[in-house]
């Protein structure tokens, strides 16, 4: 198809963008201002529609470029607008009969392509809509959520999750090299990855969330991402543990776990997904075993993040949120010994966490150990179901409002003692907020003082 040398030197240049062009002709403006001592030149600009024009976008430019815009291009491309506007048909190659394997008679020299045409066709194989600042933007967007979620929650951080997505989605349409392409489809894979945990805390029906869940895997897949599927099928079993459907959630975690059983994601399959599920199906010896597993695959890491790593991170599990999800299965393995001395090894990285639903959700576990214990201490154990409720308040999620009505219902035999009725006033109270009735069942339990 027959172009201009403009436009092929405009492409060759990736200034083919308007905002680009604008800048260099600016530029060459100043330029031409200076040797034709004509100070009017730079001021010369150029609108949308004449580039588009110039570009061919617009129909067959006629005649070339007047005035203010002949001079200036004349000094930006060093070249007669003339000359700079003509058209640059590709020579046609020699035919060539595959049959018989004779060709076209040689012509009396060899013929090669318009070197502009060349430089053309490269750029347009090797082209992207998404530069190294775009990708930066992206990947610094996420982690912030990550940094910023258990401060700020789903609900405010949902937002702006989605338009990454969206953005990222966009961009996919375009065209880009594979290098830059496998690594727009890493940041839309956790764009989708972090909307399916947003979805789980959120209370959201179990489709949204393995929606996203299904997204995060695909496009994982599609780069050999194996630790971004893992996390992808760590989530889904989350979203189904909180559903009560816990033999989906083992084989979900199971299903993540084939994929790679020594990564380092597998922790948080073994003590997030399959352990906790287990200990709900009451199969204490799959449970124990997934725990001492994880436990063990922490040891062989290498290195592992600090503290108490972000519910929502892509990162491996730490050592002390790993501890955190055992304190979960042992307490529905009625093991109270066992999450009291656990919480007591986290106590102080909990306290300290700026991570409100983590001392939400390990004070709650702490509370119903002590009333499932030989002696219960009900007094305890509300006044730590009450502070826990106080910590999770600003930013509900499903998990903390879970064992905020486990508490309760453990706590229902002693319902007569005045700080049972006090923790039953606190909840009720917690779940009149807008944001807490959609994490509340259909079907509650009453919550009487």
């Amino acid at each position: 198809m027959a172009t201009t040398r403009f436009t092929l030197l405009v492409q060759e240049r990736h200034w083919d963008s308007y905002d680009k062009f604008c800048i260099h002709f600016s530029e060459a403006a100043k330029r031409a201002a200076e040797r034709e001592n004509n100070p009017r030149l730079a001021r010369a600009d150029v609108s949308r529609s004449t580039f588009d024009r110039w570009m061919g976008r617009k129909g067959t430019i006629k005649g070339t470029p007047r005035h203010d815009a002949y001079l200036v291009l004349r000094h930006m491309f060093n070249m007669s607008p003339e000359r700079l506007f003509e058209q640059v048909e590709p020579v046609p190659r020699p035919s060539i009969d595959f049959t018989t394997g004779a060709t076209a008679p040689p012509a009396l020299a060899p013929e090669f392509d318009d070197p502009l045409a060349v430089v053309a066709q490269t750029h347009r194989l090797t082209g992207s809509n998404a530069d190294a600042p775009v990708l930066m933007m992206v990947t610094q967007s996420i982690a912030s959520i990550v940094s910023r979620y258990e401060t700020l929650g789903p609900h405010q951080l949902a937002g702006e999750a989605r338009v990454l997505r969206e953005m990222l989605h966009g961009v996919l349409g375009g065209q880009q090299p594979p290098r830059v392409r496998a690594e727009l489809f890493r940041l839309a894979s956790q764009a989708a990855g972090l909307l399916g945990y947003m979805a789980v805390n959120a209370g959201a029906r179990f489709e949204v969330v393995n929606a996203y869940c299904t997204e995060a895997e695909s496009l994982a897949r599609e780069i050999g991402e194996v630790s971004m599927q893992m996390w992808a099928s760590g989530t889904r079993s989350l979203g189904l543990y909180y559903q009560k459907r816990y033999a989906e959630a083992d084989d979900a975690a199971s299903a993540g776990l084939a994929l790679d059983p020594d990564n380092p994601q597998a922790i948080r399959l073994l003590v997030n997904g399959r352990s906790r599920a287990l200990a709900r199906l009451g199969d204490r010896g799959g449970a124990e075993a997934a725990i001492g597993r994880a436990l063990d695959l922490s040891d062989q890491q290498q290195s592992l993040p600090d503290g108490l790593t972000s519910c929502i991170s892509f990162d491996p599990y730490s050592m002390p949120r790993t501890l955190a999800n055992a304190i979960t299965t042992r307490l529905s393995l009625g093991d109270t010994a066992e999450v009291v001395a656990h919480a007591a090894e986290i106590e102080d990285l909990v306290e300290h966490s700026p991570s409100d639903w983590s001392r939400a959700l390990v004070g709650l576990d702490v509370a119903s150990a002590l009333l499932k214990q030989d002696s219960p201490e009900v007094e305890h154990a509300m006044a730590l179901g009450s502070k826990a409720l106080r910590a999770g308040i600003g930013r509900p999620i499903k998990s903390v409002w879970e064992r905020a009505k486990e508490l309760y219902v453990g706590a229902e035999r002693w319902h007569d003692e005045p700080v049972v009725g006090d923790y039953a006033d606190e909840l009720r109270s917690w779940r009149a907020q807008p944001q807490v009735r959609p994490l509340a069942e259909v079907q509650h339990a009453q919550i009487t003082p």
